[in-house]
């Protein structure tokens, strides 16, 4: 199913111009016009430390077709991955990733299901971490649901003005592309995230603001 591959990319979210201590943001998550979810962020300690919680369900009929939850800690120093433990459920399949900055770089451990396998990344890496603005200048990016060191191109598109929360805001318009997959971001013009969304074979998945 599609959904699995965006979510594996959407949900790998962890910054700061934009972002101060003991924010909070939660979007609605929409596939076309139905509400299929939420994803939630919240930030403390002056942006170092983040919990981050998701949860999708696609109903067909009277059936589930899609279920998907994650969970994620993530600890930062210096817009820097310091630490990172997720659990991720996706129609019943497990996934986890475990990492820690050491001497030799940030070592990350990923487990799907029974099998694992271990890197070393650069000891300065990011996740996927859309609402801080240093993402923009990344090249490669940490999947916090599969642990994949994901290389990644940024594209400034346009200028648009999006309504959030019931106000029309001037916003820049960046496209991320990772492989085939390619993921509008919208920034207001003081850099705070306000939208995201993604076209996967004629489906669009999208993130309004609360």
């Amino acid at each position: 199913m599609t959904l699995v591959r965006i979510a594996i990319f959407l949900l790998s979210l962890g910054y700061t111009n934009a972002i101060q201590a003991n924010d909070h943001y939660q979007f609605k998550v929409y596939l076309d016009d139905n509400e299929i979810g939420y994803h939630n962020f919240t930030i403390s300690e002056e942006g170092n430390h983040v919990s981050i919680d998701a949860a999708f369900r696609v109903k067909f009929l009277f059936f589930t077709a899609y279920d998907y939850r994650h969970l994620n800690k993530e600890e930062w120093q210096a817009g820097c991955i310091k630490q990172i433990q997720s659990e991720t459920s996706v129609n019943g399949r497990s996934y986890s990733v475990i990492g820690e900055l050491s001497d030799d770089g940030l070592k990350v451990s990923r487990f799907k299901d029974s099998d694992s396998q271990n890197a070393v990344l650069p000891e300065c890496a990011m996740t996927f971490a859309y609402w801080d603005p240093r993402l923009l200048d990344q090249s490669r990016l940490l999947n916090s649901q599969t642990g994949e060191y994901t290389p990644i191109e940024i594209i400034d598109e346009s200028r648009d003005t999006i309504n959030v929360r019931g106000v029309d805001r001037e916003t820049n318009r960046y496209r991320l592309k990772a492989g085939k997959l390619e993921i509008d971001l919208w920034y207001t013009t003081d850099h705070e995230w306000v939208g995201l969304m993604s076209n996967i074979n004629g489906r669009r998945l999208r993130y309004e603001l609360i």
